[in-house]
């Protein structure tokens, strides 16, 4: 493995993958839409990016996460934000 991938931390600020999404799942369903808008953006930067280094397998795949959170991901999170929005604040309007 190259040192690139160095810059790929292993975990988020000291959680393990089960606290981070324990602690995700309870933040505010609004705040979830739009860190899932924002992880699209990235992931399709990151698929820019490789595609310039020649990596066109991981190119494809980010692309792939890239579309999921852009279609069922946010089209499910929208519909949860909808049936709640009566009782939770929407901290972005």
């Amino acid at each position: 493995m190259s040192n690139e991938c160095d810059k790929h931390p292993d975990n988020f600020d000291g959680y393990t993958p089960k606290k981070f999404a324990k602690k995700f799942v309870k933040t505010n369903y609004f705040f979830q839409k739009e860190v899932y808008k924002l992880l699209s953006e990235e992931y399709r930067k990151e698929a820019e990016a490789d595609k310039k280094r020649g990596r066109m397998q991981l190119k494809s795949g980010l692309e792939e996460l890239s579309k999921s959170f852009e279609g069922p991901v946010l089209k499910a999170i929208q519909k949860v934000c909808k049936a709640c929005k009566k009782y939770m604040k929407n901290p972005f309007e």
